[in-house]
């Protein structure tokens, strides 16, 4: 049976954990994007060639799993493997991360991405040499299935005029890669912080999860790169609640242009708060249920 390659080996280190004392998701998105390179390398994608033809793979879509937290200094692995390759169109393929001290699934990452002229920004066919050595790394992986399908309410592709607005700024031209676009990891790092802001509104301040012992986790991300984004470009975020269970809740972010109000990257989040000593997931605080509706009317879910 085939086996996926190792695409990334490395650590986790201290700077990049937050105040709930595990891996930060942002980096969760920065070490997959390491796998990805090495997996379009061994498809005869290395950045020579994308520095001589002006061309890029950029993400289309990511489903992500967190399965378990990660903490500062854990051994990790990310194993990767193609499960297709349109010639004309999307290639998709899979990043298993891996703690390799305790074996244990860290998360999961099932990708869409696609050949683009940065250019003028066109998706253009896989060069046929790329084709073959994909083929050669794909596999029916029968034994790493794709992610379920969500359940559940799914976040509204308008902008309903009740979302709150979580974050607003602009790019960075130290955010940007050789691509000249902003890579995953730096729209997870902006979604990250406007948890922060959606919380508060949801009557949930950060010193009162401390004061309950409390923190948050991701669970699942589903995310959808509609339009790339570039430095200096102005961009704000308007957030909304999609369901409250018992333990998990789900919410979602559009990332917006400032000027035309585009859509560019939407993103879907199932978290959990968990308690900060015993490491487990714990029933959503009364505030959160107490203003769910109130947020759920204003999201256009309900």
């Amino acid at each position: 049976m085939k086996q996926p390659q190792v695409a990334y080996r490395g650590c986790v280190n201290a700077w990049e954990c937050d105040q709930w004392g595990h891996q930060n998701v942002q980096f969760y998105l920065s070490k997959a994007s390491d796998a990805q390179a090495a997996l379009c390398a061994a498809m005869g994608l290395p950045p020579s060639y994308f520095r001589q033809t002006r061309r890029a793979v950029l993400p289309v879509a990511d489903r992500i799993l967190f399965q378990r937290e990660l903490r500062a200094g854990d051994i990790l692995a990310i194993r990767s493997g193609v499960r297709s390759l349109d010639p004309a169109g999307t290639l998709r393929f899979f990043s298993a991360m891996r703690n390799e001290d305790t074996g244990g699934s860290a998360a999961f990452f099932e990708t869409q991405a696609r050949l683009t002229d940065l250019t003028c920004g066109a998706q253009i066919p896989w060069p046929e040499p790329v084709m073959e050595r994909a083929a050669a790394l794909a596999g029916p992986f029968s034994d790493i299935p794709p992610p379920p399908d969500i359940t559940g309410p799914r976040a509204p592709g308008r902008i309903a005029e009740g979302l709150v607005l979580t974050y607003r700024g602009s790019v960075e031209s130290w955010e940007c890669d050789e691509t000249e676009t902003v890579p995953p990891c730096f729209h997870i790092a902006r979604f990250a912080e406007c948890a922060n802001q959606l919380f508060r509104h949801l009557g949930i301040a950060k010193g009162t999860l401390r004061a309950q012992n409390m923190g948050t986790a991701a669970l699942d991300y589903d995310i959808l790169y509609r339009i790339p984004v570039r430095v200096g470009q102005t961009v704000e975020i308007k957030s909304g609640l999609l369901e409250v269970r018992e333990k998990v809740f789900r919410f979602f972010h559009h990332l917006l242009d400032s000027v035309s109000g585009e859509i560019l990257t939407s993103i879907e989040v199932a978290a959990v708060f968990f308690d900060l000593t015993a490491r487990k997931s714990v029933p959503a605080p009364e505030a959160v249920r107490a203003n769910a509706q109130r947020l759920l009317a204003a999201s256009g879910v309900i």
